[in-house]
């Protein structure tokens, strides 16, 4: 009888403890989920050079000695500033038409002025298909109607946008600041990876009104006034550059920028 009654306490006191056990923590709705890492999915080399200040006739050996250049440093995309050209005048090479034939890649021109048959521009040329491109004019006093040539690419990964621009070679910093704010005004429109090429502003109080950021930061040596065509980005976590220098041409000092291009890894 008194093992029964202690078997019994020691059943009621097994009960008691299972009941006063804690319970298990509820799941917390609100947790922050982090964000799944970002892996490099593309390298993409983007080049740009200004013809502006060349002060000679191009010739079909100097387009041709270009283009084995640009193979060499496996541009893909090449931004090019003050062009000039004479589509209708067959004793003058054409450099739009001969460059693309030669690089073997797709071009878009964007004119800014045509006088009696000479059109000057900017253009952008591309190993990736081009899916749309606008010129958007500047909003500024100027001898050759300055503009922005947007050129949109399929990338593959995503589309990346590039903008050729020159900007007047006399202007105010009033001038330069709506500059800048149309190149701004060309980014927000879109979420793409962003990047303009030209001889932008060295001050740097005048890309950070723009959210802008030099390729220059990522170059081992200053290039100083050698980089006549410079390259803004905007950077961000899914697009980055990786390096950036300065390569001589007889056309010019040469640009080249490589940027990573980067997809959110699979959980």
């Amino acid at each position: 009888m008194q093992h029964r009654i202690v078997v019994l306490l020691i059943l009621v006191l097994l009960f008691l403890l299972s009941c006063a056990a804690p319970p298990k923590a509820a799941k917390d709705e609100t947790a922050v989920v982090a964000p799944r890492p970002s892996r490099l999915a593309l390298t993409l080399k983007v080049a740009s050079i200004d013809l502006f200040g060349l002060g000679r006739r191009i010739e079909k050996k100097d387009i041709e000695k270009f283009s084995a250049l640009l193979k060499k440093e496996q541009v893909e995309i090449l931004a090019v500033q003050g062009i000039t050209r004479y589509p209708n005048v067959k004793t003058r090479v054409d450099f739009i038409s001969e460059l693309a034939a030669s690089a073997d890649m797709r071009r878009a021109f964007g004119e800014t002025i045509d006088i009696s048959g000479q059109q000057r521009g900017n253009a952008v040329f591309s190993m990736y298909p081009i899916l749309s491109n606008v010129t958007k004019e500047f909003d500024v006093p100027s001898s050759f109607l300055e503009s922005a040539l947007q050129v949109t690419v399929d990338a593959g990964v995503r589309d990346v946008r590039i903008v050729s621009t020159r900007f007047p070679e006399k202007t105010t910093s009033r001038d330069v600041t709506s500059c800048v704010q149309t190149l701004r005004g060309l980014q927000k429109e879109s979420e793409s990876p962003f990047v303009a090429a030209g001889n932008l502003p060295v001050q740097r109080s005048s890309r950070e009104q723009g959210a802008f950021t030099d390729v220059r930061s990522a170059m081992v040596t200053d290039p100083g006034k050698a980089m006549t065509s410079r390259m803004w980005y905007v950077p961000g976590e899914l697009f980055k550059v990786l390096s950036a220098r300065t390569v001589k041409t007889d056309l010019g000092t040469l640009t080249v920028a490589e940027f990573g291009l980067y997809q959110r890894s699979q959980p």
